[in-house]
């Protein structure tokens, strides 16, 4: 049986003995080659042409390398700024979209004078608000214009309704504004000169199907942020965040920003386009806003003219805000030209003078990438390793190492590509190990990992957690009486359902059999029973309908389930915690089934 190495030994072996027999024809015949008059006469051609080309050329490929490595630095510091100091703000729209999803606001819109819907609709509100960094909300309504807002210091707490909007007051045409462009989110910019602070708005449609039922959304203080994220470090580089209008929201001069941008006309506006001299220039710019709406994440490079000054500048779209973020970039104080005018000196000597050298060089520079090659493949051929090796420009040996590296690097793009398939199977099997394959959630090893690490951060941070244990009620049964077709089908309808009411950053997965675990990341209990109740009635409103493979259901065969949940207030053991939230669930059990109970686990 061939293994690797002898595969590479074997071609090793082949490729030596076709070089080496190439090499020697190289040697044999020298002089029939005539490569020294040859050189000669390269030497005399280049003397006279280097003065001239070295000065052009040399200014040319460093003007192309410092764009180059601007292009480059750019695209790595726009992401660099999305991590840096974006990250809050995506987090923030992130959870104002979820906001605006909630099942539990549609259903008390479409029933308002229902008091039960409308509690638990102000409870969402303010679970909402303790999530949100700036611990404020606001829910608009369309068809009422009722308002409802809280503040950080809980100042309108049992008085969320706040005043009625009204389509002729200018303070509320914000509102109407928003719904009439009918984009699903919209950031706007605005000082609070109360409070001596910058504010982002971020204001999010509410939509039942294609209507549109209100607007929800929060603010943020961009004072702290506002100067990292328009300024960069590196001297003669401005970052500009704009909206698809070209209103500019963030720039390192505040007087460049266009506050409350949704209320104005275009006309009165501040904009990205007031700061290009030329049409063609905004016309380059808007094709460059096209191309990175249509390709999130990349960068559109390209050069516009400000203040008679050119730069070179790209734009890149972030979906997640919807706005563009735009950097020109000062080339000549990035990287002043003039610092290399020495250096491109020192390199037309440099270069005249090896010239001069190289016809008394001639042997060395042609026998020495031939005894390079050698060794090369004797390396290959003894130890299986490759090593690429520097390509002259042309002539025999200029091709016999063209050949080799080539032959170089199609083995190591093959082993490569067999370590990477290696990689990607390990990362397969890793993600089966971790997954049930009926649920198509986490299976017990998956969870416990989850369990473990969010153990270890309650101890370290002190973020606090809860777990829902949830069982199937009268499962058996349903396998006894419709069959285990039906049974597997009552598991995944239940999967379904938790994977749905899951928010993002909880985890749920089928502990066994018909025992179901949910990781929740609450900072209270009470947020804990919110969410357990509501999965608890959610789950116990489920038809069971008829399985592939299995006998009709009768029409009034509804899934059941009894839930314990258990708030893990601080550290302690994870068999603990598991055992409380198996007690409470033992007491749902006994309650009746159907039904949800929790304790909180003090350690």
């Amino acid at each position: 049986m061939l293994t690797k190495k002898t595969i590479f030994r074997n071609t090793a072996s082949s490729a030596s003995d076709i070089l080496m027999s190439r090499a020697s024809s190289v040697k044999a015949h020298g002089r029939q080659m005539n490569l020294k008059p040859r050189f000669l006469l390269l030497t005399c051609i280049l003397i006279f042409l280097v003065g001239a080309g070295v000065w052009v050329a040399g200014h040319k490929i460093i003007l192309n390398i410092v764009e180059e490595w601007s292009a480059r630095h750019f695209a790595t510091q726009v992401r660099l700024e999305e991590e840096r100091s974006l990250q809050p703000l995506i987090r923030e729209v992130a959870l104002a979209r979820q906001f605006a999803d909630s099942q539990i606001l549609r259903e008390w819109i479409k029933d308002p004078l229902n008091k039960g819907k409308k509690q638990r609709a102000l409870n969402e509100m303010e679970a909402f608000r303790q999530n949100f960094a700036d611990h404020s909300y606001f829910v608009a309504l369309l068809d009422s214009g009722d308002y409802y807002h809280n503040n950080a210091a809980d100042e309108f707490a049992g008085e969320e309704y706040r005043y009625t909007l009204k389509e002729d007051n200018p303070d509320d045409s914000w509102f109407y504004s928003i719904v009439a462009q009918n984009r699903d989110i919209h950031l706007n910019v605005n000082p609070d000169v109360q409070l001596g602070v910058t504010k982002l708005w971020i204001d999010v449609l509410m939509r039942d199907g294609d209507q549109v039922i209100g607007v929800v959304g929060t603010g943020l203080d961009l004072s702290r942020y506002i100067s990292d994220i328009a300024t960069s470090p590196d001297p003669g580089i401005n970052n500009f965040l704009f909206d698809h209008e070209g209103a500019i929201q963030i720039s390192h001069d505040l007087s460049q920003i266009d506050y409350n941008s949704i209320s104005k006309e275009q006309s009165e506006q501040k904009t990205v386009w007031q700061l290009l001299d030329t049409e063609q220039d905004q016309q380059v710019l808007r094709q460059a806003m096209a191309n990175a709406q249509d390709n999130p994440g990349q960068v559109s490079s390209l050069y516009l003219s400000h203040d008679g000054h050119e730069y070179l500048s790209g734009v890149i779209y972030l979906p997640e805000i919807d706005w563009y973020v735009m950097t020109l970039q000062d080339l000549d104080q990035l990287v002043p030209l003039a610092t290399f005018h020495e250096l491109l000196l020192l390199a037309g000597v440099t270069l005249v003078v090896f010239l001069l050298l190289f016809n008394l060089a001639f042997n060395r520079h042609i026998l020495r990438p031939i005894s390079n090659l050698e060794g090369a493949i004797r390396e290959l051929r003894e130890t299986g390793s490759i090593t690429p090796l520097h390509e002259p420009d042309s002539g025999e040996t200029g091709r016999l190492i063209r050949h080799f590296n080539s032959m170089a690097e199609d083995i190591t793009r093959h082993h490569e590509e067999l370590e990477s398939r290696v990689k990607q199977r390990t990362r397969e099997l890793e993600l089966l190990t971790q997954t049930d394959p009926l649920t198509g959630l986490l299976n017990r090893r998956g969870m416990l990992q989850h369990l473990t690490r969010h153990m270890n951060r309650l101890e370290r941070e002190k973020e606090h957690f809860g777990i829902l244990w949830i069982d199937l009620d009268h499962f058996k049964a349903i396998n006894d009486e419709y069959g285990h077709a039906m049974g597997d089908h009552a598991l995944e309808t239940t999967a379904d359902k938790i994977r749905t009411d899951l928010r993002l950053y909880d985890y749920a997965a089928r502990w066994g059999g018909d025992e179901f675990l949910v990781l929740i990341k609450a900072p209270d209990k009470e947020t804990l029973d919110q969410l357990g109740q509501r999965l608890c009635k959610t789950l116990c409103a489920v038809k069971l309908t008829a399985a592939e493979n299995s006998g009709p259901a009768p029409d009034n065969t509804r899934l059941s389930v009894s839930i314990g949940g258990c708030f893990v207030n601080q550290g302690g053991s994870l068999n603990g915690v598991l055992a409380a939230a198996d007690q409470a669930l033992y007491m749902a059990k006994n309650a009746g089934r159907g039904h949800y109970v929790s304790t909180q686990l003090h350690t």
